[in-house]
């Protein structure tokens, strides 16, 4: 399964906290590619640890203008539209939650094969 997966982040310190390392560090082995959509500037120290850790594969600097769905759709422009059909999966997700609290790669499977499901919520 080829998955994308679109991270949007904000830290109005311009950090990158610790709760989106774990969650990068987690979700990352679901995801052919990470983009890592930023609303905020990020110190070159995070830059550096977020692609030493592989946590991201593309980077997007962006102004915080449209909050986190501007951001999304401005990562599908960067990425382009041709290219994201070439995805089984495209999953857009933030750093406003955390988590994942349990092993979430069977929760995607368990939806991917189910022919019923084009979109998928997940929330608490």
């Amino acid at each position: 399964m080829k998955r994308l997966l679109l991270y949007v982040h904000f830290n109005k310190y311009n950090r990158v906290s610790s709760h989106v390392y774990y969650q990068l560090t987690k979700m990352r082995p679901l995801f052919s590619k990470v983009v890592f959509i930023s609303n905020s500037s990020i110190s070159d120290q995070d830059y550096h640890k977020l692609v030493e850790l592989r946590l991201m594969d593309q980077f997007i600097q962006r102004e915080n203008i449209g909050f986190d769905f501007a951001a999304w759709r401005d990562g599908m422009t960067e990425i382009g539209f041709e290219t994201l059909d070439s995805y089984d999966s495209i999953t857009i997700m933030n750093d406003t939650c955390f988590g994942p609290l349990w092993d979430i790669k069977e929760h995607y499977l368990k939806y991917e094969t189910d022919e019923n499901v084009d979109f998928l919520g997940v929330n608490k």
